[in-house]
Formats: C-alpha cells, structure tokens, sequence
C-alpha cells in the first residue's frame, strides 16, 4: 500500500486521502480541472480511474495524446458512468466492489491512487434514499486506502438539501474555482444511516420533490404569461398600425386620461386650443354621464375650433380591454355635411310647401285687394276732410300688397337668365342705391375689397336683391350712428362677401331660425325676405350664414363660386 508520494498543488498535504465533493456549474471549467487532475497523476506516478461519460473519456485520451502523455502509461484506467453507477435504471449499489476489483492491482504493487467519478442524479425513491450509504461506504474505504477521491455532481442538478448531506460524508469541497475543508464534514458522520436519518432524508426528498413541482408550475405560468403578452403586444402593434391609417379621429380613453390617440385625432382634437377649452374632457364626462349600459355607444356631439368651425360628429365608443383593465375606444365620423345637406332638404322642403301656400294665398288676396282699393279711391275723392285716416288705410293697403308681392316671389317659378357679373360691381351699386337711405341715420357704408373684378356668373338682380335685403336689414337693426362694412374677398374657388354691421345682434336661438318661413325680429317684417335670400344664394350654388352675438352685432357672410374669366359686358 503505497501513500508516501507527497502530492502537489491543492492536494498537498492529502498523502493520507481526501474524499472532495465537487459541485461543478460551468462545464468548460470542469473538463480543465479533470484534466489538469490526469495530467497530475501520470506526472506523479499514480494510478488513476477516471468514471465518466464516454465522450468525456475520449476527449480527455486525446488531450494526453496531443501533449505525449498517454504512451508508455498503463496505469490510467478509466469506464463510463453507464456501466460503473447505474443498472436497472437506477443506481447500481455494488459500485463500491466494482471500485475494490478495479483499484486492487494497484494496491497490490504499492501504487497511490487517485480516482475520479461523476455520479449521476437519479430521480428517483430507492437512488436517493441509498446514495448517502455509497459515499459513507466509499469515505470509510478512500480513508482506509489513503485515496485522492474526487466525486464530480452537477450543480445545476443538485438539490440544495442533498449537497448539505454530502458535505457531511466527504472531507473537502471543491468548486470550479475553489477548494477548502468541507465545513460538514465529521469523521463519525461517515457511518450507514440510521431508520431515522433515512427517515429524515426521505421527507426532505418528498419536500423538495414539492419544491420542484412548484417551481415547475411557476416557470409554466410566468412562460404562459409571457407568451400571452407577448401576443398581446403584437396585437396592439397590429391595432395602433390599423387605427394609424384610419382617415378617423381614433382615442383610447380610460376615465378621464387619454392613453393612446391616432395622428388625426391628434390634429383636430389635441391642439393646445382645443384641450384649452377642454371640449374633449366635457364629451368624456357626457358620456360617462350616459344611462346607456351597453358595450357599445352612439353619440351626436359638436367641437368648435378656430380653423374649423363648428363640427358635428357622430361618435361610436366601444369598451375594451387594455392591460389590467377597461378603457373606451371612440371613433370621431365627421357627419357636418350631411347635417347641412339634412338642413338644406328640411329647408327646400318648407320652401316648396310655402310657395304651393303662397301662391293661394296671393291669388286670394289679388282680387279682393284691387277691388278693396278701387273703393278706398272713391272714398279718397269724396271724402276729402278725413285724410288723417286715409293715410293710415292707405298705408295699410301698401303693406297687404308688399306682403301679397313677396308671397308671389316666393311662388314664381325660377327663370334662369345667368350672366357673368363683377360682384364688387354689383356691390357698388347696392352702397350707390342705399346711402342715402344710410345717412338718414348718419349710418357710414364702407365698401372694401382686395381685388378690382370678382366674376360669378349669377342673375345679377336676384344677387342684388340679397345684398339690398341684407343691408337694409343692417340699418334696420342698428338704433345710432355707426358703420356697415361690405367686404369682397376670393377664398379657393369662391367669392366671400361679409356685410357686418354694429347693431344689436342677435341671440343663439334667433340664428338657428333665421331663414325659416314667417320667423322674423322686427316688428313689421314678414320673415319671408331672408328666406328669399337663401333660395337665391343656394340655388346659385352658394351659401348664406349668419354670426352675431348680443350687443356686438351681425355678420352675415355669402359664397358664389367664382369664375376666371369675363363673358359679358
């Protein structure tokens, strides 16, 4: 029995054997240590059994040949895991006579010895319960024949608990990079386990089997997890891509904060100006503000901004879900148009109804009317001292014709007699014919425009006809002295003239009804003169709108689509 080399290196000192434990992590680290271990003992003479997998033992047989160390060695003698620990698919408990048989030539010409093994983990009752044994038999029997014997587990394998175990049956520990005094480690504890300590072990296994199964589950739900938000994110990639390119205001809303809004949106809803008003913060509140129930929502809601206007949208609100929680997708239809055209219908409608009326009427009031003053130019010559009321019947009888005449303008068919006209012209004319109805009032008519010659092709006295009504109504409205401006501008393909004026104004109610038939604000009007206004300017293709606020006045702004060029005189 040969103990008395001395060896080198971290095994110094290790003459009388060491049992190490080595829980290797890196697998290019162990493979250097193992050779470096080969290496060591063919450089000190010693026997050496290597028990590895089969592709360990060829790499490290090549590793000696490249450097000339395996020829003219007998005495490394190696076998792979499958045939020295495992039998029955499980852990072969004669391993330790199988080492005795093999070791023994050695010790029989004095050799030390060294060996090297890498046990396998097997997971199952009778492997664990009995591989505590092995290494307590093997410690007794690398003490006894003064071995140097690493047994190699990996880390990545090994339960925290079994390794507590085995640092009480083996004198050193080592890892990839260290090497100590095992701080377990008793000689006394290198005895078979007790029916106790089996016990002990096995509820440990079971607990830690428990463990594993719990870890198991977690890593399958965090990996369900984030499969499924993985596949959430795609799918609000592929959203936000689709609501992008939507030619619709799209938000996401969730209570009162905005957590995603396409560029569109962004654009005419989320301007320093609009979220100054908060217009949006007072629709989000209307609709949380709704009875309705439903997943879904349809509401009719209007914005009002600088470069817009006043615009009607429907909106459709659909609740999803966004992460965690709820939130409400909105999608903005901007409906200002068809509102106008349902306007536009709604009016043409009345105006047909009240021409079909009119024109009875005027009929009826003809004949009676003519024949009424036939009479009352009798009474005139014969009585010749009641003038006082022949003026008041006089006057009234020049009121019943004006409303029977507009109630036939009304009626008359449209004759289309359409030329090319320069409404600054016409507009001239309209300022010539009314100052001095103007200066009655010390009322200033101020005409301004940007260009010489605007051309529309129009019937010049119809177009003539609105401008009158409308300044005349100007004058009307204005109780002191001031000044109506008529503006004449070209915007795009259109002509805009704006006659404003400093009069009273108007409320909000009076302008939605402006136009209809027989609403009016003075005191004799008939309300039958702005409606021919609009019939006019609409049937020329243009449009008629009226702003004004109380005590600040009106506008009242007209569009003729504009022509390039002159065609009459």
């Amino acid at each position: 029995m040969n103990g008395q080399t001395e060896r080198d290196g971290p095994w110094q000192g290790l003459n009388k054997g060491a049992h190490v434990l080595y829980v290797y992590n890196e697998k290019e680290k162990y493979l250097a240590n193992l050779l470096k271990f080969v290496i060591e003992s063919i450089e000190s003479e010693e026997a050496i059994l290597l028990i590895e997998e089969k592709s360990v033992i060829e790499n490290v047989i090549q590793s000696l040949e490249s450097m000339g160390k395996q020829a003219g060695y007998p005495n490394f003698i190696h076998a792979e895991i499958i045939d020295f620990y495992l039998a029955d698919g499980g852990f072969d408990f004669g391993s330790a006579e199988k080492l005795d048989h093999m070791l023994l030539p050695f010790f029989k010409e004095g050799l030390p010895v060294r060996t090297w093994g890498a046990l396998p983990i097997i997971d199952s009752k009778s492997s664990l319960d009995h591989l505590k044994n092995y290494e307590c038999n093997c410690d007794s029997y690398i003490l006894k024949n003064k071995l140097l014997s690493v047994c190699a587990y990996n880390g990545l394998m090994l339960p925290a608990y079994l390794q507590n175990e085995l640092l009480k049956v083996h004198s050193h520990l080592m890892t990839d990079t260290s090497f100590s005094l095992s701080p377990l480690y008793e000689s006394r504890t290198s005895s078979p386990f007790s029916l106790k300590e089996i016990g002990r072990l096995l509820v440990l296994d079971k607990q830690n089997k428990k463990n594993l199964q719990m870890n198991a589950l977690l890593m399958k739900e965090k990996s369900i997890r984030t499969a499924k938000q993985d596949t959430e994110l795609q799918s609000e990639d592929r959203i936000r891509s689709v609501i992008d390119h939507l030619p619709i205001p799209i938000i996401i809303q969730k209570e009162s904060q905005i957590l995603y809004q396409n560029e569109i949106a962004r654009i005419q809803f989320l301007d320093a100006k609009t979220c100054a008003d908060g217009q949006l913060t007072a629709f989000f509140k209307i609709y949380n503000r709704s009875d309705d129930s439903s997943s879904s929502k349809n509401l009719s809601h209007k914005f009002q901004s600088e470069e817009r206007g006043e615009r009607n949208f429907l909106i459709n609100s659909v609740t999803l879900i966004v992460g965690e929680g709820m939130a409400t997708l909105h999608s903005f239809v901007d409906i200002t148009h068809e509102k106008e055209n349902e306007m536009l219908m709604i009016r043409s409608e009345k105006m047909n109804i009240v021409g079909e009326l009119s024109a009875s009427i005027a009929h009826e009031l003809r004949n009676p009317l003519t024949a009424v003053k036939g009479f009352f130019q009798m009474l005139q010559d014969m009585y010749e001292g009641s003038s006082m009321y022949f003026e008041v019947i006089e006057e009234e009888l020049s009121r019943i014709e004006q409303i029977s005449s507009e109630l036939l303008t009304l009626a008359k068919p449209h004759s289309e007699n359409r030329g090319m006209y320069n409404v600054v012209r016409l507009i001239e004319d309209v300022v010539t014919l009314l100052t001095p109805q103007a200066n009655m009032k010390n009322i200033e008519l101020i005409q301004e425009s940007a260009l010489g010659d605007l051309w529309a092709e129009c019937e010049n006295t119809k177009i003539k006809q609105v401008f009158i009504n409308l300044v005349k109504n100007a004058i009307e409205s204005m109780d002191q002295s001031g000044s109506i401006k008529l503006q004449t501008s070209r915007t795009g393909e259109s002509i805009q003239v704006q006659i404003i004026d400093e009069g009273k104004g108007m409320p909000e109610e009076a302008l939605k009804k402006l136009g209809e038939p027989f609403y009016t604000t003075k005191e004799k009007g008939t309300g039958l003169g702005l409606m021919v206004c609009f019939q006019i300017i609409e049937s020329h293709g243009g449009t008629l709108k009226a702003e004004s606020k109380i005590d600040q006045g009106t506008t009242f702004t007209i569009t003729l689509p504009a022509k390039e060029e002159r065609i009459i005189a």
